[in-house]
């Protein structure tokens, strides 16, 4: 094998490899990297068993020769500290040569076949494809995601559900105390429900950068496509809890609220709280919010905001950390704060965006 490319083409390869390869590999094969040469240039591969990412990269070809399997680490952090520059890559013997004009390295290699079987393409059938905007599915990632708790003993709590019909694609995240939903509208035929490991969306992001995907699923496993990537990641098992029942209904009371101010003024109160007092009162009474947290520990903060609200006077106690997660993810001005009881689950969207929902459920005085 001989290739020549640019440091700066690899070096972005590598950073979105370095986010799938495994910090402690069980196993040495599963700390590696295979590179597959072609005639038109090179592919990249890692997996961590859960998540599979292979990158195509274009380039000049001398010798296109056998797969190898090299130490990821080293050569990641090798790649990371070279000058911007071309590079030749070649194998001798039982090394990978990285050199230039200026500088020389060798790291040993492994055999291929000592890499795991990578999942193949024609196991996703095209009857249950469709493309999808990579901007809406990180939308949808990062109005989920932070409700998740990935050391949650049910491991169908350990990601987020992806379902589809006719007219909307919808993700929900939840760690039972609070629960993130998010819709996008798409047409297509396709009908699924199915889990996204936690891994898969706190990577994603970092990997898929181009702007249309094409996703397909097969019994156990989902991948994204695009023209030079395939990321491919193991599904998880277990039936998803039905989310809609902790959705309120009936008689609600509903408070508009100017997102930035309650945002800044949950930071500053936030500041108070400990492990052991972390018990937000949401004092609403006609047009006004009174927030106020009290901790024996460090002190006591109150705040007033004016807003729009006609319901009864009532109280609801919240984790103010479990409102700042929410609010981080609005770009609308105000957001609709409902609840029907202070003691049962209140529902938080931002004005005029009925297809985001957030659910957070009350502390019990």
């Amino acid at each position: 094998m001989e290739i020549i490319l640019e440091k700066k083409e690899l070096s972005e390869i590598i950073e979105k490899l370095s986010k799938v390869l495994p910090v402690k590999p069980p196993i040495v094969s599963l700390g590696c990297i295979l590179l597959e040469p072609k005639k038109d240039g090179i592919s990249f591969i890692t997996t961590d068993l859960q998540l599979t990412l292979k990158i195509f990269l274009e380039c000049s070809v001398k010798d296109k020769g056998n797969n190898i399997l090299i130490p990821g680490k080293n050569f990641i952090s090798l790649i990371k500290e070279l000058p911007e520059d071309s590079i030749k890559i070649f194998t001798k013997d039982n090394y990978l040569i990285i050199e230039n004009k200026n500088f020389q390295y060798k790291l040993l290699t492994m055999s291929s076949e000592d890499f795991p079987k990578l999942p193949e393409k024609d196991i996703f059938s095209e009857g249950n494809s469709f493309n999808l905007s990579s901007k809406d599915f990180i939308d949808m990632i990062k109005k989920t995601y932070y409700c998740i708790n990935s050391q949650e003993v049910r491991i169908y709590f350990r990601g987020a559900l992806f379902n589809s019909d006719t007219k909307f694609l919808t993700m929900v995240g939840t760690d039972t105390r609070r629960m993130g939903l998010v819709k996008k509208e798409i047409i297509t035929d396709k009908s699924l429900n199915i889990l996204l490991p936690y891994k898969l969306l706190e990577v994603f992001s970092s990997i898929i950068k181009e702007e249309n995907i094409n996703i397909s699923v097969s019994k156990n496993q989902i991948s994204f496509n695009t023209d030079k990537l395939f990321l491919t990641s193991q599904l998880l098992e277990g039936d998803f809890p039905n989310y809609t029942s902790v959705l309120p209904s009936g008689k609600l009371y509903s408070a508009k609220i100017n997102t930035k101010e309650f945002f800044s003024s949950l930071s500053r109160i936030n500041l108070l709280t400990s492990r052991e007092f972390n018990s937000l009162h949401l004092n609403l009474k006609k047009n006004s919010l009174v927030l106020k947290l009290e901790s024996p520990e460090v002190g006591l903060g109150e705040e007033q905001l004016k807003i729009e609200y006609s319901g009864p006077d009532s109280t609801i106690i919240f984790n103010p950390i479990y409102i700042i997660d929410f609010l981080k993810t609005v770009e609308e001005e105000n957001v609709i704060l409902s609840f029907t009881e202070s003691i049962k689950p209140a529902q938080i969207i931002p004005e005029g965006n009925p297809n985001y929902i957030y659910i957070v459920m009350p502390i019990k005085p």
